[in-house]
């Protein structure tokens, strides 16, 4: 059981790792939706910390569909750099539970 914490935590910190690290380089992201402001010119702070969040989560959970998208060649390996180490972690905690 511990290591299913171990494994859950690890998932954690890097979903707010990736979050803060998105929030800081908000420059290379865009909304999608029509109906927001682009590059979060009228977002408050709260919004774009959540909305980073929801995006570094969806990222690390596998499912990758969200509202953001890359704009710059930094965002895009800032992305394949989470989804590389989320990969890494099914990788090495598949091998754990199965010895």
């Amino acid at each position: 059981m511990k290591r299913v914490f171990k494994t859950v935590a690890v998932h954690l910190f890097f979903i707010i790792f990736f979050a803060i690290f998105y929030y800081y380089f908000s420059t290379h992201f865009e909304k999608n939706t029509p109906n927001k402001c682009k590059n979060y010119k009228c977002d408050t702070e709260l919004d774009l910390m959540v909305d980073f969040l929801l995006f570094s989560t969806t990222i690390q959970a596998g499912v990758g569909i969200n509202e953001l998208s890359p704009t710059s060649i930094y965002g895009k390996i800032f992305m394949i750099l989470q989804q590389l180490i989320m990969i890494s972690i099914h990788v090495i905690t598949l091998y754990v539970f199965t010895l």
